[in-house]
């Protein structure tokens, strides 16, 4: 168990390390909460570890009952997928990963009791790491193309990080 009193915010663009570093966090004690997604599983993913996949239904009672801390959706090939974190997740863990949208939806006082941290790796790099994931649920240039435009003028990080050979005791040293 970490002793840690802040939660931890990851965000970066598409195959930046959000996943690699929040598996190296978990191993010094931080309780990781996935999010849930209505996309459909990648074959490298486990459900329950990775994100809760659920069904549109599913997502529909969380979001009428109240039940959503924060989410987000993407129009991809005319469907919509929601990704999001309830609010029980929310109070029982203490590391996230989320977009730039997700995060703006935390409240202020809330957000001072996290540490943000930004991976802004290279982009040849990402592409690079989508090409070699073959990860074909969703095209590889839409996502890079969406990422610039998310990240464009995103400034609310505690940390930012840009060399892909990071040490994620560091980053765990760092927070409070």
């Amino acid at each position: 168990m970490s002793n840690k009193q802040e939660k931890i915010i990851i965000l970066g663009h598409s195959a930046s390390g959000k996943d690699n570093l929040r598996k190296e966090l978990v191993k010094f004690g931080l309780k990781y909460s996935p999010k849930f997604t209505t996309r459909p599983k990648r074959d490298h993913e486990l459900n329950g570890q990775d994100y809760d996949f659920i069904d549109f239904d599913l997502f529909q009672d969380f979001y009428t009952n109240g039940k959503i801390k924060t989410y987000q959706s993407f129009v991809i090939n005319k469907v919509n997928w929601y990704y999001g974190i309830t609010k029980e997740n929310w109070n029982h863990n203490q590391l996230f990963i989320m977009t730039t949208e997700e995060l703006k939806q935390i409240p202020e006082d809330e957000r001072l009791n996290c540490f943000v941290v930004y991976l802004k790796i290279d982009k040849e790099l990402r592409k690079k790491r989508l090409v070699e994931r073959q990860d074909f649920n969703d095209s590889i240039d839409r996502r890079i193309e969406a990422d610039e435009m998310d990240f464009q003028s995103f400034k609310d990080y505690d940390l930012c990080i840009t060399d892909p050979e990071f040490e994620p005791q560091m980053v765990y040293d760092l927070m409070n």
